[in-house]
C-alpha cells in the first residue's frame, strides 16, 4: 500500500525525469524564432534615421497646419547705401512673453533675434528665426500610427519685417547694440569678413 501510494503522488506531483529537456528545447526554439522576427523588423527600417540635407525647402506634409500665419509683416531687405552705418542690436525675450510674461525667463527659455537700424534714413529692422507651425509641434514629435518613427513638425524659417518692437524685448528682455557696419561695398570687394567688421550675433 506504502508503494503503491509514493507512485501514485510521483506521478501526480513529480514530472518525469526526461521531460525537463523537451520543455528547454521549446523555451529555446521560441526564443530563436522571436529573435528571428525581431531581426527581419529591424532590417527594414533604421533607427535613428539618418539626417538628410535638402538644397531647397521641402514641402511640408498636410500633417503640420499652421494655427498663425507665418511672418505676416515681412519685408524685403533694403538696399544699403555705400555712406550709410547700420547698428545692430541683439534682442531676446522670454518664449511666449506676449502670453506668459517671464515665466519662462527664469527657466532661460529665451527668443533671440538680431535688429537693424539705418542711422542715414533713421529705419528699423528686425531679422529671427521661428517654427513654421508654432512652437508645440516644432519642440515636441508626433506620433502618428501609420509611421514607425517619431513624426516632427519642425520646419523653420527667418523672417525679415520693418521695425524693432523695444517694449516687447525691454520688458523681460535685452535690446542692446552690438555692432555696427559700415562701408559695406568696400569690405567685400576687399575680402574682409563681416566679423572683422564686428557683426556679432
Amino acid at each position: 500500500m506504502a508503494q503503491a501510494g509514493s507512485a501514485g503522488r510521483g506521478a501526480a506531483g513529480q514530472k518525469p525525469a526526461g521531460a525537463a529537456p523537451g520543455c528547454a528545447l521549446w523555451r529555446w526554439a521560441l526564443g530563436l524564432l522571436w529573435l528571428a522576427l525581431a531581426a527581419a523588423g529591424s532590417s527594414r527600417r533604421q533607427w535613428p534615421v539618418p539626417y538628410k540635407r535638402f538644397s531647397f525647402r521641402p514641402e511640408p506634409d498636410p500633417y503640420c497646419q499652421a494655427k498663425y500665419t507665418f511672418c505676416p509683416t515681412g519685408s524685403p531687405i533694403p538696399i544699403m547705401k555705400d555712406d550709410d552705418v547700420i547698428e545692430v542690436f541683439r534682442l531676446q525675450a522670454p518664449v511666449w512673453e506676449f502670453k506668459y510674461g517671464n515665466l519662462l525667463g527664469h527657466l532661460k527659455i529665451m527668443h533671440d533675434a538680431i535688429g537693424f537700424k539705418s542711422t542715414l534714413t533713421g529705419q528699423n529692422y528686425t531679422m529671427e528665426w521661428y517654427e513654421l507651425f508654432q512652437l508645440g509641434n516644432c519642440t515636441f514629435p508626433h506620433l502618428r500610427p501609420e509611421m514607425n518613427a517619431p513624426f516632427w513638425c519642425n520646419q523653420g524659417a527667418a523672417c525679415f519685417f520693418e521695425g524693432i518692437d523695444d517694449i516687447h524685448w525691454k520688458a523681460n528682455g535685452t535690446l542692446v547694440q552690438v555692432a555696427t557696419i559700415s562701408e559695406i561695398p568696400c569690405a567685400l570687394k576687399n575680402g574682409i569678413k563681416l566679423a572683422k567688421l564686428g557683426f556679432l550675433l
